[in-house]
Order: structure tokens, then C-alpha cells, then sequence
């Protein structure tokens, strides 16, 4: 068995190196029983009680429910027996299958049905040869299903939420901002992104801004990759808002209505995930997550909110 506590920081993604650091003060014991079993966690309460977790997944949620959660097409039905506004979804294995929805919108987002964290997803596919290159990248991060899940572009001046539901109660509502470079009035916008790179930014959930993807960004900006900022302009450079691909990330709760907190635990209760994260994009539900990463870099106290409500949960189940 391997103390948790004794593992080094930089093994640990952000989330669980603050979830760590609250379980010691606490008093819980922490095992794994092998360095390669990821955030597998034994843990052993001050009372006793040992409880047995998958990182941010607590032993009450069913394999069901994890499979519902895991697989976009499951949740997406599930969503409309619910009435709850989300986008179009359609399978493809093909590019030829992409073709119908981006005659349909003109451009689409291609996904692995069961990704997560933004892999195998490319945005902006608008012809036959993006979706091509998009299949053959959903294929590579569904080696399971082999499935993708076709879905329309929405506008990229809307805010995506993740929202946290804990014991099926609203927690915490973040708004994910796209991944920018600042300007200096002299370096092009390619330059600005290789720079940050490598020197403020890290490897996904390492740190508090994760690596830009070079090629999302070329993608997303094409020939204005290639433009000089003014000195101080804020530029977004790649159409994802997940923080594990550049983005940052702001306390939402205050402006997440009543109304809104209602359906987040709605969902959370008919898709049996006792801690689930519930992304929204604009008044569009797009997703929902049986694993979500419980740290987002706000800046302030409600960036661990969600990390001491889950540990209170863990505390009484």
C-alpha cells in the first residue's frame, strides 16, 4: 500500500493536490494500493470508515450512471426525456456522416461519444476534408466505441458554465473562458502563444494555465495566426473553453439563477450521479460528467469550493 500523502506534488493534478492537502488536515488516512492506479484512492476517516474512491467519482455512483455519463449519446437522451434545451446530436463513424449536419449548419463540432477533458474533440469542422481530420481524431480517443457525436457550432461569443452538483445539491457555478494571449505591440499572435508556452504554462490540470494546442489555434484563427496585437489586447486564440486546453476560469454562481440551479440538480438526481458536472453552454446543456475536476483557477475561494463539499460528502455517506 502507498501513503497518498508521500506521493510528489507535480504526480497530482491540481484538484486532487488541494483535495490532498484538506484530507491531512482533517485526518484521514490516504492509500493507493499502486502507483499506477491514478487517483484510486483507499480512505479512512477519523471514525473508522473506510471509503473507496476514483478521484472525484465516490463509491455511490453506479456503473450505470458512469456509462450514462461517459457516453454523450446516452446522456443526450436522456436530456430530451428531461426537455432539457441542448444542441442537435447525431453518430458517425465517417466524414461522410458529418457532411448532412454541416450542410445543415455550416459548421460542426466532432467529439469521441466517450471523451472527456477535450480529447479526440475538434471544433469549426466546416468541410469534407475537416471532417476527415476530425473522425480520424475522435476514432484515436474512443478506442472502445470507435463512435463519434456530430453537434452544431454554437457561437463562440456565448459563456460556457461548468456547474458542480454535489449529494445532487448546486455547489458551484464557473464560467470557463477561452484560452487569450496578451499583446505587446510587437510579437504576432503565433508568437505569443509559443512564448507563454514555454514559459507560464504547464501540462493540463498541472498547473493554473495549461498548454495552448499550437494546431486548435491555427484552426481557429487560419492567416490571423500571423497578425501583431496591440500592446495590451487580449486575443482569443482557439474556439475550446476547457481549462485543461489554455482556458481560464470565473465564479458564475452569483449570476446562476434559481431556476437554473433547480434544472442543474434535476439533472444530477434523474442521472443518479451524486457528484456530477454539468456543462452549459449559453441556456444549452452539452454535457454532463461523472469525473469532474473539482479545482478551477478563479482566483479566489470558490476555486476549492467544490473540493471541501465533496470531502463533506465523503464524510457522512
Amino acid at each position: 500500500m502507498i501513503n497518498y500523502y508521500d506521493l510528489p506534488e507535480n504526480d497530482l493534478p491540481m484538484s486532487m493536490r488541494f483535495f490532498r492537502e484538506s484530507l491531512k488536515k482533517r485526518g484521514w488516512q490516504a492509500e493507493k494500493l499502486c502507483a499506477e492506479s491514478q487517483n484510486n484512492l483507499i480512505l479512512t476517516r477519523p471514525d473508522g470508515t473506510t471509503v473507496r474512491i476514483a478521484s472525484s467519482t465516490p463509491p455511490t455512483t453506479s456503473v450505470y450512471s458512469l456509462r450514462l455519463a461517459d457516453n454523450k449519446l446516452m446522456s443526450y437522451e436522456l436530456l430530451r426525456e428531461l426537455g432539457v434545451p441542448q444542441p442537435e446530436a447525431v453518430a458517425a463513424r465517417t466524414a461522410a456522416e458529418v457532411l448532412p449536419m454541416i450542410e445543415k449548419y455550416g459548421s460542426v463540432v466532432v467529439k469521441p461519444i466517450d471523451g472527456a477533458h477535450g480529447n479526440g474533440v475538434t471544433v469549426g469542422v466546416k468541410d469534407a476534408a475537416g471532417a476527415e481530420t476530425a473522425i480520424e481524431k475522435a476514432m484515436e480517443a474512443s478506442p472502445d466505441m470507435k463512435l463519434a457525436i456530430v453537434q452544431p457550432q454554437l457561437p463562440v461569443d456565448e459563456i460556457e458554465r461548468r456547474v458542480i452538483c454535489i449529494d445532487y445539491q448546486f455547489v458551484v457555478a464557473v464560467a470557463r473562458i477561452p484560452a487569450r494571449v496578451t499583446g505587446d505591440g510587437q510579437s504576432t499572435i503565433a508568437e505569443l502563444i509559443k512564448r507563454e508556452n514555454e514559459t507560464i504554462r504547464t501540462a493540463p490540470y498541472q498547473g493554473e494555465l495549461a498548454y495552448i494546442d499550437f494546431e486548435a489555434a491555427e484552426r481557429f484563427l487560419g492567416d490571423k495566426i500571423h497578425l501583431v496585437p496591440a500592446a495590451g489586447e487580449r486575443v482569443r486564440v482557439v474556439a475550446s473553453c476547457n481549462v485543461g486546453q489554455g482556458g481560464t476560469a470565473e465564479d458564475y454562481s452569483g449570476d446562476f439563477s434559481a431556476e437554473q440551479r433547480e434544472l442543474a440538480e434535476k439533472i444530477a438526481r434523474a442521472s443518479e450521479l451524486p457528484v456530477v458536472g454539468i456543462d452549459y453552454y449559453g441556456d444549452q446543456v452539452i454535457e454532463i460528467n461523472a469525473c469532474p475536476s473539482l479545482y478551477y483557477p478563479t482566483g479566489d475561494e470558490s476555486a476549492t469550493r467544490a473540493v471541501e463539499a465533496y470531502i463533506e460528502y465523503l464524510a457522512k455517506i
